[in-house]
């Protein structure tokens, strides 16, 4: 179910993605602003059906205000949890650096004309629309990324075994959904992290705050990897 689940999520966001990204009669700028959108709408309904298949629903993967009573903890979670993952990624950054100058260099130099190097650019530009549309890009698809792998996945695989294991094939599957490979490492320990997280709050405020911050802080940090 997982597997189905994950492939045909994937789907959901590539598909989409393309079509409308290499739609050139539409300007970009909307392309931009829509593709995200559009991204949110089909992920949610792949979100929808296979809850229902699988007997679940909202409520049960921790889609809930949190209470009076736990904000103090979940301010608590919120920062910890932030603080982990962006102390991981300057290590791995400076280990990378370190062991692979060259490789580093390469990266760094290197432009790409994809959706989220647009992205990037026009919020840097300082324009309100670009700014606008980063932020709510980030936060649509960090909503989707943790409805899917901390929400149902988990939650399934929970089910199904033990929590460790559920803990692990989450976060592989969470690492597998991201298509750049030097990053691997940097996003297997953030689905740990973030599922941690989940576990801990009993709810997905907190990580998808978590998720969200660390995403806006990589594409301002302006780190080879791609936000997760």
């Amino acid at each position: 179910m997982t597997i189905v689940f994950f492939i045909f999520l994937e789907l959901a966001m590539v598909l989409p993605a393309l079509a409308i990204w290499l739609t050139e009669s539409i300007p970009i700028k909307i392309r931009a602003i829509l593709l995200p959108v559009i991204l949110f709408i089909f992920c949610l309904a792949v979100i929808n059906k296979f809850l229902k298949i699988s007997g679940m629903n909202y409520k049960d993967i921790g889609v809930k205000l949190p209470r009076k009573d736990e904000f103090k903890k979940n301010i608590l979670l919120f920062f910890s949890g932030t603080l982990a993952c962006l102390m991981w990624v300057q290590i791995y950054t400076f280990a990378f650096k370190m062991f692979l100058p060259m490789q580093y260099a390469k990266l760094l130099a290197s432009k790409t004309t994809g959706y989220t190097q647009f992205l990037s650019d026009w919020a840097k530009t300082g324009e309100f629309y670009g700014i606008a549309t980063l932020w709510s890009s980030l936060l649509l698809l960090t909503v989707i990324e943790e409805l899917a792998f901390r929400g149902f996945i988990f939650n399934y695989m929970r089910r199904k075994s033990s929590l460790k294991k559920a803990l692990l094939w989450s976060s592989v599957l969470f690492t597998f959904g991201h298509l750049n490979p030097y990053s691997f490492p940097i996003t297997f320990v953030l689905g740990l992290v973030l599922t941690l997280l989940y576990v801990k709050s009993g709810g997905l405020a907190v990580p998808i705050s978590v998720h969200f911050t660390y995403n806006l802080s990589v594409f301002y940090l302006d780190k080879f990897v791609s936000g997760a």
